[in-house]
């Protein structure tokens, strides 16, 4: 009977540190980060139906902006996020005709983190490695434009690029995910398409 009661312990005993052990495997897997990102966003072209005083941009103006989200990395490779930015949008040749957006949003990417093996067969992260993602939400100006004033419209991005995970090194190196990255892509806001580059730090 001591002896059943001895193994059923141990067991339990085993049971418990398994647990403990995934959930901090989890946690490890599963960690919240924060993306940081400037842009700039070469006008492409004008889209929909210009109002009675035309469209929204009206003036072929380019942005830059400031983009700041933060997220999950789920799985190491994917990050899911909540994000906000602002913008700067005029035309080089007219600066004294601008707008002042902001943009709220939802943001998804996969980027690989781990290559297979290293020289020793340990895994590693990757120096280099491609970036893929979407984001979707709202746009709105914030300035007083005359002629449309305060307006909402959809906001949708999509966008690769590449990452320099600048602490490369082993798995079990802290935050080895961290990466500088540099993206492009397409977006449409405010009845306009841009076509926006990004550098970001991912942190």
């Amino acid at each position: 009977m001591k002896y059943i009661k001895t193994l059923c312990l141990t067991a339990l005993m085993m049971l418990c540190l398994t647990s403990q052990a995934q959930f901090f495997q989890d946690m490890n897997r599963q960690q919240w980060m924060l993306k940081v990102e400037l842009g700039a966003m070469p006008f492409m072209s004008n889209e929909g139906h210009p109002g009675d005083y035309g469209y929204f941009l009206n003036n072929y103006q380019s942005a830059i902006g400031l983009d700041v989200i933060g997220g999950l990395n789920l799985n190491q490779d994917f990050f899911v996020g909540l994000g906000a930015g602002g913008y700067y949008a005029a035309n080089i040749a007219t600066p004294s005709v601008f707008n002042i957006a902001a943009t709220a949003f939802a943001d998804i990417d996969y980027r690989p983190i781990w290559s297979s093996h290293g020289d020793d067969n340990t895994p590693q992260t990757y120096r280099l490695a491609p970036m893929a993602g979407i984001r979707g939400g709202m746009s709105v100006l914030l300035d007083d434009a005359e002629r449309y004033g305060t307006n909402f419209d959809p906001y949708g991005e999509i966008y690769a690029g590449v990452n320099w995970y600048y602490r490369h090194g082993l798995r079990n190196m802290e935050h080895n995910w961290y990466s500088l990255y540099l993206q492009i892509g397409i977006a449409y806001m405010q009845q306009t398409v841009f076509l926006p580059v990004r550098i970001g730090w991912r942190m």
